[in-house]
């Protein structure tokens, strides 16, 4: 198997073609076609084999969100120059039986070979390759980023045929690719026009994200390096570190590609005011000195908020499809089942959804049908931040999880007048949701599989994300019978006497997330 910059097999099939994003690195051989990426092929298939040759995992979704036709082959090769680990691909139960399989990292890069035993279409097999190298969101997946057709860069398609001669599409970004009619449909694509707020995005929110972002900080802070490119590989480089000091003038698609995945990105002076305006204010804001003294970890929180609101996929499809005149899916509803008794209980409840900002929700009580996409079934007996359900759906879309978890990570525990910050994963996929005794965390599904129980999730095949917990506090009621776990010194990660409510629950309105005075951060 060769390196990620080595010359091609020598085995490949023939007629080959080798789509790749660096021509000049392919050396000509007898039967190989090079086609530079964006261009089209001489030919719509009759290839014996297709060797794809990106930059990163990001180059790999890019591409395959609108495939130029490519017919069928046996045999695919993908190699990507740098990913932080080996692209998996899990075949489809309705493909040809599996004849090889060889999936590796190498030098910091990652070369996948798959061999079938008969043809299948091209684009199918790249879709499921890109799936492997992020999460297994889906463009239009209730996730606000369907409903628009776009020609690149625009969210992982179902199949590879969401861009096609009879499909065309709606809206052709950026400005270098052809925009092309339909032969078919005579439908002329447009293009939105051009504006500070486009510049940057879309980012693709799949695979820069929260994951792997609580980890503590072992080295210093260092400098931005303008020249970075914002792929998984620098994040992951980049997650142990205290923070990433701004240096302006700064390339604002890197920085806004960093806060998106929730690196500290720390601020060195004012923030230039081009910058401010391609960046928007949301983020900017958190450039600027005043919030220099917000916490690592709620400062990754709020930087990835509020790029995911501004330049994540959804958000680019819904301002560029607004701003061309074309209609885009809606975020997901949700339907939020309150189970707490009347009385004091319910109406603090209640209290919790009615701080809830940036969702569609409608709160019922238990046996009534739920409307939503998506269903969250609680007491809602703890103190909620104004973002927690925004946090689930934005958990939600990244990971393409059909369970999405806020645990109980930070308790009050009534009986001694503690709050006590646990000791568990987040920020990742878990085999279910967490189930300690006498805690309750939110637990969002979709409304398929309301109603079903972890095991009964599980057995279905459901996949379950949990994202951070520092958004709301969980209660812990009643006597001593749950403290004594609760407080075992191999699941504490912190405590305070009292309640302490964290900045991401009660946030100062001066500065974004700034803590309170006397509730600071769980850190």
């Amino acid at each position: 198997m060769p390196a990620p910059t080595a010359p091609l097999p020598a085995d490949l099939r023939t007629p080959a073609l080798v789509l790749t994003d660096d021509p000049s690195s392919v050396a000509p051989a007898e039967g190989v076609t090079v086609c530079a990426v964006g261009e089209r092929p001489a030919r719509d298939g009759g290839w014996a084999s297709v060797t794809l040759a990106l930059a990163d995992e990001t180059a790999l979704r890019r591409l395959v969100s609108a495939l130029p036709p490519l017919g069928r082959a046996r045999s695919l090769v993908v190699v990507l120059r740098s990913a932080v680990s080996p692209v998996a691909l899990v075949p489809r139960p309705e493909w040809p039986a599996l004849r090889e399989l060889d999936v590796r990292a190498v030098d910091g890069g990652a070369v996948t070979r798959v061999e079938l035993t008969r043809g299948l279409p091209v684009a199918d097999v790249l879709v499921e390759l890109a799936r492997g190298t992020g999460s297994r969101a889906v463009a239009g997946r209730g996730s606000g980023s369907g409903g628009l057709v776009s020609a690149v860069d625009l969210g992982l398609p179902v199949d590879g045929t969401g861009v096609t001669d009879d499909v065309p599409a709606s809206l052709v970004a950026p400005s270098e690719l052809p925009a092309e009619p339909s032969t078919i449909l005579t439908v002329e694509p447009v293009r939105p026009p051009a504006g500070p707020d486009l510049a940057v995005g879309p980012l693709d929110d799949t695979v820069l994200d929260l994951r792997g972002s609580d980890v503590p900080a072992t080295r210093p802070a260092v400098d931005l390096d303008p020249g970075w490119e914002p792929t998984p590989a620098l994040v992951a480089s980049l997650r142990d570190v205290e923070g990433v000091r701004l240096v302006w003038p700064a390339p604002e698609r890197l920085v806004a590609g960093l806060a998106l995945a929730g690196v500290p990105l720390l601020p060195a002076g004012p923030v230039p005011a081009a910058s401010r305006e391609v960046l928007g204010a949301a983020l900017a804001d958190l450039l600027e000195p005043a919030a220099a003294d917000l916490d690592r970890e709620v400062r990754s929180v709020l930087l990835a908020r509020a790029a995911h609101d501004l330049h994540a996929v959804p958000a680019w499809r819904a301002r560029a499809g607004a701003r061309a005149g074309l209609r885009t899916a809606t975020a997901p509803t949700l339907s939020v089942v309150l189970t707490a008794p009347a009385g004091p209980g319910l109406d603090h409840a209640r209290a919790q959804v009615e701080r809830q900002v940036g969702v569609d929700v409608e709160v019922l009580a238990p046996g009534e049908p739920a409307r939503g996409d998506v269903v969250l079934t609680t007491a809602a007996d703890g103190w909620w931040g104004p973002e927690v359900l925004a946090d689930l759906l934005r958990a939600r879309r990244s990971s393409g999880a059909d369970v999405v978890e806020m645990p109980a990570e930070v308790v009050h525990a009534e009986a001694i007048g503690t709050t006590v910050r646990r000791l568990l994963p987040t920020r990742t996929y878990v085999a279910g949701p967490d189930r300690s005794p006498g805690i309750e965390g939110l637990v969002l599904v979709d409304r398929a599989l309301a109603g079903l129980g972890p095991g009964e999730l599980r057995a279905a095949g459901a996949t379950t994300y949990r994202t951070h917990g520092l958004a709301h506090v969980a209660r812990l009621r009643g006597g001593h019978e749950h403290v004594g776990a609760l407080l075992r010194s191999d699941r504490v990660r912190d405590q305070w006497r009292g309640l302490r409510l964290g900045p991401l629950v009660t946030p100062c309105l001066s500065v974004p997330g700034a803590a309170v005075p006397g509730a600071g951060a769980a850190s």
